[in-house]
C-alpha cells in the first residue's frame, strides 16, 4: 500500500512544481510588462524645456516649520526633477518637490526625510492630507547624502520616483494645473537645511 501511495502522490508533487513554475513565470512577465508600461521610466532623453535659474539654492525650514518656494512654472503635464541634498539637522526631517500648487498654502508635495522615509500630500491652508502616507522605501540615501527626485503628471496620474526607482503612482484630481516649487520641513523640535543642487522641468506632450 506504501508503495501505491508514493506512485500516486509523485505525479500530484511534480503537477504541484508545474504550477508553481507557471506561477513565477507570470509574474515575472506582469513584472517586466509593467517595467516596459513605465514603472521605471527614465527622464525625458532630449534637453529640458525649462531650467531652475540660480541654483544651487539652500532652502531652510525652522524647527516644526513648513517652507515653500514656488519657481514660477506654471503647467498641467510635465515631468519635474531636482537633486538634493541635506546640509544640516537631524535625520527626522521632510523636503522635496512641490507640484501644481495653486499659492504657498494649497499644493501638492513629493517629499522625503533623511531617514529613510517618504510620502505624497496634499496641502489646503496648512491641513495636510497623505494621497500616500509616510514610509520607507529603500532606495533613498539616508542622512546627509544626495537623493535625486523626479515626478511625471499626466491628467490626474503622477508618478514618483527616488533616484530613478519607481515608488509609487497617485491618482488625484483636485488641481490639475498649478506652479512648480520646492518644500522643506522641520519636524519635532528639530530645523533643516537642505540644498537643491539643480531643478528642471520637460512637458508632456
Amino acid at each position: 500500500m506504501n508503495e501505491n501511495r508514493s506512485c500516486i502522490l509523485a505525479p500530484r508533487l511534480w503537477n504541484g512544481v508545474l504550477s508553481l513554475m507557471k506561477l513565477a513565470l507570470a509574474t515575472a512577465l506582469v513584472l517586466i510588462a509593467a517595467l516596459i508600461l513605465g514603472w521605471n521610466d527614465p527622464r525625458p532623453g532630449r534637453p529640458p524645456d525649462w531650467q531652475v535659474p540660480d541654483l544651487p539654492l539652500c532652502l531652510e525650514a525652522s524647527a516644526d516649520q513648513v517652507n515653500v518656494l514656488l519657481l514660477r512654472y506654471s503647467g498641467g503635464d510635465f515631468t519635474f526633477e531636482a537633486e538634493t541634498l541635506p546640509l544640516s539637522g537631524s535625520d527626522l526631517n521632510g523636503y522635496g518637490l512641490v507640484y501644481r500648487a495653486q499659492d504657498t498654502a494649497h499644493y501638492y508635495t513629493f517629499a522625503i526625510g533623511s531617514d529613510g522615509y517618504y510620502a505624497v500630500l496634499r496641502v489646503e491652508g496648512g491641513e495636510e492630507t497623505p494621497l500616500v502616507d509616510w514610509q520607507q522605501f529603500p532606495h533613498i540615501r539616508r542622512g546627509r547624502q544626495p537623493n535625486c527626485l523626479r515626478l511625471t503628471c499626466v491628467g490626474s496620474t503622477c508618478r514618483f520616483y527616488i533616484n530613478d526607482e519607481y515608488a509609487i503612482a497617485v491618482e488625484e484630481d483636485t488641481w490639475l494645473t498649478g506652479d512648480v516649487g520646492l518644500w522643506t520641513c522641520g519636524f519635532e523640535g528639530e530645523s533643516v537645511v537642505v540644498q537643491f543642487v539643480n531643478a528642471r522641468v520637460w512637458a508632456e506632450e
